[in-house]
């Protein structure tokens, strides 16, 4: 019997589409308050240096500068989340110092009464740098014993793990297959630049901070511990953001907390936004990788064992890297069922520009190395890629060895099939190579990624729903978009758990003064935890309804349905009210009551189910230049149930064309520390006329712990996009890259090696 839904399923319009297409939605950068200040950042022109001495002397003098805040006073964020747990961990968080760690890293910032005097004011401040030795290479980092970019050392994080017997593992292979796989810095290059910040220190000691940050409820804990203030006197207001794909994933290096410190001084409203330049050279990026990866199979192509060594180039400071690293691990050890796996991983400052969360969170760069590795083994096994796949990857009911629990939903085969058959797979995979220098070739690739983070980091959701007396909802919750819609996909669960219109849910501003506790928007957790919540606070809010019209109806109210705006007896329709109706006695009119319906929940998912993905690209690739022209992305996806389609298909897109940039494309070119393509017009992202054809499948395994089954799916999209790129030039050329990105100059090294 098929399921009937109101709003889960249903292609809705966003919430916000209004606002964002006629141009009235806001924007950090829109926002402005009454006598507000404006603030600049001075940077190290040093890689590595410490800071001596500062004379800000002359630029306090020029008319219009209200206050300085340096970094010898204001501390550091340097850390995430996961350290909130405890208040020893939480002193690890910050970090005050007068030591710069990459060109770009801020020294102090200034507020003035507006912009042209706060850079004329930087001009004049005086900084004595004593230049320290600088270390680029994570690998030299390591080796150093005399130069320390931190107190600690520069190795910041390191971790093995092992399953089962390694040795034996390759013992009993009959091939085995090493390389050493790189990845690039690649730069998130939100439509909205990271960042802008308005901050206001009132004189009630209340700070109110208006930020683009994904994490609302974290921003305020950091903000509230760098400043020493009580969490109730720390409001963040997050406005409509363009994009974030988790650069926004806390506060932002020296803006934030900076352009507090600031409006504490003053007792005025300071804003400060970062240029483009600025976002490039000083904001985080994606963590480049060296991976070597030494895999073993038996000859009938069942894999043996997988030796994993990874090293993370965190650049100067460092907040996802045990995250990321640990996302790695899960993926990795989570995707395929590999009995004897060992996983070591070290993350290593260096002196570049910092790395931090970045969608896919390390998926990418482990799925690259490791996609990669199973198109070399079934080339050696004379294998079809396709099976070779299939005949290891993880199944439902299995348990996951990272994770400890069962997998309760899998789609991939499902999401194999169908993009093989949408593809052409085998057709073109066995077609004859065609004359001339352009040669084509379809690869594919998998992929598996967590739902949230519920464990391994502190990842609450709540929510609150409240029934007014016209019939109409207010859904409360701080779930944050970037822009992905996800607010409009916890109104549609609401809608559906009460049984009341879409059209009818108005869902709140994200602000921390008026809704609940909530995690943010990162690992694809807010359909699925959000969802959660959301659907708790709203079937608590639908049974206290049912129960005021039971006794209005003289029923039970397990015999009571909704539909239509209506409460009515199942077996006798005509026994109805009209949630209005209903709503407004017990709220106005039964003044023995003055009730208002009102739902809550809190806490965390029960699970962390993975999600799961293959993608098919086709490509053609000319010889002549070593020029990689994508023809097709083939990508089928399993979310468990999609509970808007559209936005599902619009995730799918997006990740497609960032993997695209990730494979060929993107990358930050770093020499001696300093970044040279810091701008759009040097960094290369995709066009819209680089787009090929997109084909987005939906696959639905019904997830029996989600929302109406629902689960992942926003980070995962891109994850494969580069390995199955990748692995259809080496069936078009023959050429194996294990570099990101993929050059025009390596394909053609490659060919000139035959």
């Amino acid at each position: 019997m098929s399921e009937t839904f109101i709003a889960v399923g249903k292609p809705l319009q966003r919430i916000d589409g209004i606002e964002k297409v006629t141009g009235s939605a806001k924007y950090a950068a829109d926002i402005k308050l009454d006598n507000m200040l404006h603030a600049k950042l001075l940077r190290s022109p040093h890689a590595h240096a410490r800071v001596k001495h500062i004379d800000t002397s002359a630029a306090e003098k020029l008319p219009g500068v209200r206050a300085v805040a340096t970094i010898l006073e204001v501390p550091k964020v340097i850390e995430y989340w996961f350290s909130l747990r405890t208040e020893e961990k939480k002193k690890q968080m910050f970090l005050r110092d007068n030591v710069v760690r990459f060109i770009g890293d801020p020294v102090l910032a200034l507020a003035a009464d507006d912009q042209a005097t706060a850079a004329k004011a930087l001009s004049l401040i005086k900084v004595d740098y004593e230049p320290l030795p600088a270390l680029y290479d994570p690998f030299k980092a390591m080796a150093e014993k005399d130069i320390k970019i931190h107190e600690r050392g520069n190795v910041a994080f390191q971790f093995e793990k092992v399953y089962g017997d390694i040795q034996d593992g390759f013992k009993n292979a009959d091939i085995t297959i090493e390389n050493t796989y790189r990845t690039s810095k690649q730069k998130h290059a939100a439509l909205e630049p990271f960042g802008t910040c308005l901050a206001h220190y009132q004189s009630n000691g209340k700070l109110t901070v208006y930020s683009s940050t994904q994490l609302p409820h974290w921003s305020r804990h950091y903000l509230a511990g760098a400043l020493g203030l009580p969490l109730n006197k720390v409001r963040v207001i997050k406005p409509h953001t363009g994009g974030a794909f988790g650069g926004r994933c806390g506060l932002i290096h020296g803006l934030e907390v900076m352009c507090s410190w600031l409006s504490r001084e003053t007792g005025q409203a300071v804003r400060m936004s970062f240029s483009r330049e600025e976002d490039f050279i000083a904001t985080e990026t994606r963590h480049p990788m060296t991976i070597r990866m030494k895999t073993g199979a038996s000859k009938d192509g069942i894999l043996m064992a997988n030796d994993v060594e990874i090293v993370s180039d965190v650049g100067g400071y460092g907040t996802h890297y045990i995250g990321v690293l640990a996302d790695c691990l899960s993926t990795g050890v989570g995707l395929y069922k590999i009995p004897n796996y060992s996983f070591t991983a070290k993350a290593v400052f260096t002196n570049k520009s910092l790395c931090g969360a970045f969608r896919g969170y390390g998926n990418p760069q482990m799925n690259f190395a490791q996609e990669s590795q199973m198109d070399i083994i079934a080339a050696r096994l004379g294998m079809d890629p396709l099976e070779l796949r299939l005949k290891n990857c993880r199944q439902l009911g299995e348990i996951d060895p990272v994770l400890k629990e069962e997998i309760r939903s899998n789609g991939l085969k499902e999401c194999l099939q169908k993009g093989a058959a949408s593809s052409g797979w085998e057709q073109k995979r066995n077609q004859k190579p065609i004359k001339g220098p352009k040669k084509r070739g379809i690869g594919l690739s998998i992929m598996m990624h967590g739902t949230g983070a519920g464990k391994a980091l502190p990842d609450p959701a709540s929510a609150t729903v409240m029934i007014n007396a016209d019939g109409s909802v207010n859904l409360v919750t701080a779930a944050a978009d970037e822009g992905q819609g996800n607010r409009t996909v916890l109104a549609q669960i609401a809608a559906e758990s009460l049984g009341i219109d879409f059209e009818k849910i108005s869902v709140s501003e994200t602000d921390t003064e008026i809704t609940p506790l909530d995690c943010g928007t990162h690992g694809s957790r807010q359909a699925y935890g959000g969802g959660l919540a959301v659907q708790a606070a709203a079937n608590e809010a639908r049974q206290k309804l049912l129960a005021f019209a039971a006794k209005e109806l003289g029923v039970m109210g397990d015999q009571l349905q909704i539909k239509d705006g209506a409460i009515f007896e199942t077996t006798h329709p005509d026994n109805r009210i009209l949630i209005s109706d209903l709503m407004r006695k017990t709220q106005i009119e039964d003044m023995s009551v003055c009730e208002q319906v009102i739902g809550s929940a809190t806490g965390v998912a029960p699970a962390m189910p993975g999600y799961y993905g293959a993608i098919f690209a086709e490509v053609e690739v000319d010889t002549e230049t070593g020029e990689v022209n994508v023809l097709k992305l083939t990508s089928a996806f399993d979310v468990g149930r999609a509970i808007n389609p559209d936005l599902v298909k619009g995730q799918i897109t997006g990740g497609g064309v960032m993997g695209m940039g990730f494979a060929l494309t993107e990358d930050l070119l770093v020499e001696d520390g300093r970044i040279l393509n810091s701008s759009f017009g040097d960094y290369r992202l995709l066009r819209a006329c680089d787009v090929p054809e997109i084909v987005p499948i939906i696959v639905e395994s019904k997830e029996p712990t989600g929302p109406f089954g629902a689960k992942g799916i926003g980070e995962g999209c891109m994850v494969n996009v580069a390995s199955a790129i990748s692995n259809a030039i080496c069936h078009a050329t023959g050429v194996r890259l294990t570099d990101l990105r993929m050059t025009p100059e390596a394909i053609l090294q490659g060919l000139r090696s035959f």
